[in-house]
């Protein structure tokens, strides 16, 4: 029979495994992504101006990996080691990654509430749906409704990758916030809404008789060529400027 002390240590080393691969692979696709300015992995706060394909629009420029409020507070290493490889692992916009961070931020400040304020007492295996409970109840303190349910969807999205590489167990959480856009989706008034946000058909006609007949110089050509795809695309402003220029593709 194998003595208790020798199970425990096998035990915590096959716990630590599954992290040690996911952060080696994270710092590889870290070190890949930040390659015009190599910085650190394990700095607390992070440079994030060269994945910024939207410098006019988009204002952030660091990701900070401190507690929630504080840019000075250093996540626990432990802690932000493996949050910061789920986050260049499953590499977002810049703006979801905020989001993303911000919410795992949150969560840290409901597991230390859990366990006294003692960081020590955390580990990845003992994440439980309470931790889950108490991040959403402070993020209802401090976001909307929207930006609530935004931010908990997100910290859902962590835990289940966590979970596929066994970091931490299965967690069977609700959130508690609903979607807001839900209530008035499918109501008349709801669609009334939506409705009046789309241009009219005036406004669409214009728009192909502008690319069709009176657009002729090269450079007005290629404005309403950008404008007649923003309206049959939906792309947004940035995602139209961020467009190769050999970006058609025929089948």
């Amino acid at each position: 029979m194998n003595h208790p002390s020798t199970q425990d240590t096998t035990s915590v080393a096959m716990s630590t495994t599954p992290i040690r691969a996911l952060v080696s692979a994270g710092k590889e696709k870290f070190t890949r992504v930040f390659s015009e300015k190599p910085q650190s992995f394990d700095t607390m706060i992070w440079d994030i101006r060269e994945l910024n394909d939207r410098p006019a629009t988009q204002p952030h420029t660091h990701l900070h990996f401190t507690r929630y409020g504080s840019t000075n507070q250093a996540l626990p290493q432990t802690y932000a080691e493996v949050v910061k490889s789920w986050l260049v692992l499953e590499r977002k916009s810049i703006g979801t990654m905020i989001l993303q961070n911000n919410g795992a931020r949150l969560l840290w400040e409901a597991i230390l509430l859990r366990h006294g304020n003692d960081p020590a007492a955390f580990s990845w295996a003992n994440l439980c749906e309470e931790d889950l409970s108490q991040a959403e109840l402070l993020m209802r303190e401090h976001w909307e409704p929207g930006t609530v349910y935004k931010q908990g969807t997100a910290l859902l999205s962590m835990t289940n990758f966590l979970a596929a590489r066994t970091i931490c167990r299965p967690l069977y959480y609700v959130l508690q916030t609903p979607r807001l856009e839900d209530f008035h989706r499918h109501t008349i008034a709801g669609q009334n809404v939506r409705r009046a946000k789309l241009p009219s058909m005036k406004a669409l006609e214009g728009v192909a008789d502008i690319y069709s007949t009176y657009a002729k110089d090269p450079a007005d050509q290629l404005r309403a060529a950008a404008l007649a795809l923003l309206v049959v695309t939906g792309f947004r402003l940035g995602e139209l400027l961020a467009l190769p220029l050999e970006c058609e593709v025929t089948e």
